[in-house]
């Protein structure tokens, strides 16, 4: 029921107006008007029906409900917006038509439902592979230039001459390290201790293989 902002009410005058209310609820009691003269249903929701103590309202009215501006944005055709939605979809009335989306569809078996890479597309990992190759070809310009840099100092021919022996060096230690391989292959020094029945004495055997 629509109310004005009234001021204060004593408990009789109260309950009166609960019992007024509960009246035009049940139909025992005409319905209030508003301003235009218009009747205001009862069961509308007080904390809609009454009014904002600021806009001083002398008499009850639904008024502060509705809206006065017309946002410049919106639809001229209210036809569209309130009309009830058709039960013909745009399938049987040919409007509105969209585009399809392309839906794949694929049999497989057991090992392919469960397959983590089924729809992986190789393509996709080219970015990374430039990448790295990108990285790899500026690494070996940059060590190429370090190269020349070191050659083209002012002891170029003695830096070439050490790099040169130290490389040597090099082959020697791996030729070295080769034959002490071999060696300990074919002559392996095995620790064993050998039980007796005197007394079980520890002693070395050298394992020769021929």
């Amino acid at each position: 029921m629509a109310t004005a902002a009234v001021g204060f009410r004593s408990r009789d005058d109260h309950r009166k107006r609960l019992e007024l209310e509960e009246a035009r609820k049940a139909g025992l009691a005409p319905a209030e008007l508003d301003e235009d003269g218009k009747e205001i249903n009862p069961h509308i929701p007080r904390f809609m029906s009454s009014a904002p103590w600021y806009l001083k309202a002398d008499r009850p009215s639904l008024k502060h409900q509705r809206k006065w501006k017309l946002d410049p944005n919106s639809s001229k055709d209210c036809k569209s917006c309130v009309e009830r939605p058709c039960t013909l979809g745009a399938k049987w009335t040919n409007k509105h038509i969209a585009p399809d989306e392309k839906i794949e569809d694929f049999e497989l078996n057991f090992d392919g439902k469960r397959d983590r890479w089924n729809g992986y597309d190789p393509a996709s990992y080219i970015q990374v592979c430039n990448s790295y190759e990108a990285r790899d070809e500026a690494r070996r310009k940059y060590q190429k230039e370090k190269q020349l840099h070191n050659l083209q100092g002012k002891d170029g021919s003695k830096v070439l001459e050490l790099q040169e022996s130290k490389e040597e060096d090099e082959d020697l230690e791996m030729d070295e390290a080769k034959v002490d391989e071999s060696n300990q292959r074919d002559f392996a020094k095995v620790e064993k201790r050998v039980r007796t029945t005197g007394g079980g004495s520890t002693g070395t055997v050298r394992n020769l293989r021929i």
